[in-house]
């Protein structure tokens, strides 16, 4: 599926959903998720979303540890800040904050 920024932005802030940040120092960041959402994560297409990490400036590269259920994001920092990813995490918290880092993720895609 190819997807226009605004569905591949949606579709991050989605999956991201299922995860909390287990470290993160500045140009590295492992997200893991919880027993709980095992079932919600084997629907996602992981293809969807090599595709959608593959588009965000600044994502040097990943790994995932299917069976610790976390990834690794390695990512350049003069582009993507280390606030920004607590900013697109505290989204499972703060709902309302969505609109805001949706379009500072838009920013970085173009």
């Amino acid at each position: 599926m190819t997807y226009s920024n605004e569905e591949a932005v949606d579709s991050f802030l989605d999956y991201i959903r299922y995860f909390s940040i287990a470290h993160h120092v500045p140009g590295r960041i492992r997200v893991k998720a919880s027993m709980l959402k095992v079932r919600e994560l084997k629907k996602i297409d992981t293809a969807d979303v090599e595709q959608i990490i593959a588009r965000i400036a600044g994502i040097k590269g990943y790994r995932v540890n299917k069976k610790a259920l976390s990834a690794v994001i390695e990512y350049d920092t003069g582009i993507i800040s280390p606030a920004l990813w607590e900013d697109v995490i505290a989204v499972n918290s703060w709902p309302a904050s969505r609109d805001q880092v949706r379009q500072k993720l838009l920013a970085l895609l173009g």
